[in-house]
Order: structure tokens, then C-alpha cells, then sequence
């Protein structure tokens, strides 16, 4: 019997797919989003940078979910088509009954993401807030909602460095743009004014920043990112990570960014 119900966004590859299945390993039963439902539905990376087909898909998560004697419930999402994204969330409430954990980790991946500001067409930037703020909030309010009627959930939110630190390269040369940083900073608070809102609503929500993650559309692009692809982790070890703090959720403090890389280490999954 699952000891509970999780949801996991962007789940046909990278940090969503191991996620997911790390939370399968430890008794989870875990609705997965994706744009890519099959291997037919594969597509080129999305920034315009490669032709390369991204390998993945959620019916492949959904095999390894359930070889692990857990429940997979497929769903396709997309962050940019807003009229689906509140039906797409109550389904699979529905479906699975109660949510207790979700782990919002996709994010919208177009043009407009490795060149400086005035290089940005101004479209693109207005649809990556969109698909990091705005469409994250359509899909994540009927599914908190769900959660303070039943007094307890867990809000685990994937963010990153570029929401808070300052640039370490410019765009395109390793370093973030503009239109990113600044979709990410409003997610990033998201985390912290829900933790606040909702706490003593029975809810914990959490930024989780993974650090330098080698994904497979990471090493597809390489180029402008070739420091992560080339000094990041695996997914599985994030993975992993975001399992061990499902599990202990009791040692975090609602709106606090999590170091998962540095949690790695003092488990020894990374070595020190």
C-alpha cells in the first residue's frame, strides 16, 4: 500500500524523471506531467540550439514507477496552454485521491533564454514568465486547495541560483539571461509567501535549488552551458535527495531554500 500520493511536473526526463521514480522507490504513488507522452511524441530541444531529438517520455517514467510496485498516472501538460492547466490538476486529484506531495519542476523551455536583454524578443521573454510563474500558479491552486481542506501537504518547488545570486558568466557563455533570472526570482518567492500564508494550514513548501544538474537536454545543448553539462551531477542523485526529504519533511522549515547538492554530501551520496 502507498504510503502516499505525489505529483511531479516535467517528469519525461531529467530531475522530474528521476524524482519521480525515487519517490515510487520509497512507497510513493506518483502522477507524472509532460509535453512528451510517447516515444512518437519526441521532439528536438526546444531552444532552437540543436536538432537533436530529446530521448524520454512519460510512458517510460511510468514503466520504471511501477516496476518499483508503485502506481504511474501519465498526464499531458503543457505550462502554455492556460484553459487546461486548473482541469489538468483537479483530474489528477481525482484520479489519485489525494495529493500529498507536489514537486513542481517543469519549467518553459523556448527561444530567448541564452542571449543578453536587448538581444530578447520581448514575446518570448512574456511567454517564460508565463510558463515559470503564471501557468505554475493556474496548476498549483486547485491542488493547494485540495491540501489545506485535508490540513496537510508538502510543496516542494524546483528553483535556482539565478532567482536569487548574482550572474557568474554572461548569457550565453555559461551564465543565465535575463528573461530566466527573472522568472525564476517570482517563482522562488512563491515558495517562501505560500510557506507563510499557509503554514499553519498543515502546509510545507520548500525551495530545492539542485545545483549544476548534467541532464539530457543540458548535454544536447552544451555550448552556452557547457560548464553544467560538463561539471554537473546526475539527475539521480537530486532524485534521490528529494526523496530523503519527503521523508524527513519534519527537519525543514516551510519557505527555506534547500542546498540539495549539499545535502548529497552529508548523506554521502555525493563524496565529500
Amino acid at each position: 500500500m502507498a504510503i502516499g500520493k505525489a505529483v511531479v511536473t516535467g517528469a519525461s526526463r531529467g530531475i522530474g524523471k528521476a524524482s519521480a521514480i525515487a519517490l515510487a522507490k520509497i512507497g510513493f504513488d506518483v502522477a507524472i506531467t509532460a509535453r512528451t507522452v510517447s516515444k512518437e511524441d519526441q521532439a528536438p530541444e526546444p531552444s532552437g540550439l540543436s536538432n537533436t531529438m530529446l530521448p524520454g517520455s512519460l510512458e517510460e517514467t511510468a514503466e520504471i514507477i511501477r516496476s518499483h510496485n508503485a502506481q504511474a498516472l501519465p498526464v499531458y501538460m503543457d505550462l502554455m496552454d492556460k484553459d487546461q492547466l486548473v482541469p489538468t490538476a483537479e483530474k489528477i486529484i481525482d484520479s489519485l485521491g489525494r495529493v500529498d506531495v507536489l514537486l513542481s519542476n517543469a519549467v518553459y523551455s523556448g527561444p530567448g533564454n541564452y542571449g543578453r536583454f536587448l538581444d530578447n524578443d520581448l514575446d518570448d521573454v512574456a511567454d517564460r514568465i508565463f510558463g515559470n510563474v503564471t501557468a505554475q500558479m493556474f496548476f498549483l491552486k486547485p491542488i493547494l486547495a485540495s491540501m489545506v481542506e485535508r490540513g496537510s501537504g508538502i510543496l516542494l518547488f524546483m528553483t535556482s541560483a539565478a532567482a536569487y545570486e548574482c550572474p557568474f558568466a554572461m548569457p550565453g557563455k555559461g551564465g543565465w539571461g535575463s528573461a530566466y533570472t527573472v522568472s525564476k526570482g517570482g517563482f522562488h518567492r512563491l515558495a517562501i509567501q505560500l510557506g507563510y500564508e499557509y503554514g499553519i494550514d498543515g502546509i510545507t513548501a520548500l525551495n530545492l535549488q539542485p545545483g549544476l544538474v548534467a541532464t539530457e537536454r543540458v548535454k544536447i545543448v552544451r555550448g552556452p552551458v557547457e560548464n553544467v553539462a560538463s561539471l554537473g551531477v546526475d539527475p539521480e542523485i537530486i532524485g534521490e535527495v528529494i526523496a530523503h526529504i519527503t521523508s524527513n519533511i519534519s527537519d525543514y522549515v516551510s519557505g527555506e531554500t534547500i542546498q540539495l547538492q549539499k545535502v548529497a554530501t552529508e548523506l554521502g551520496i555525493i563524496p565529500r
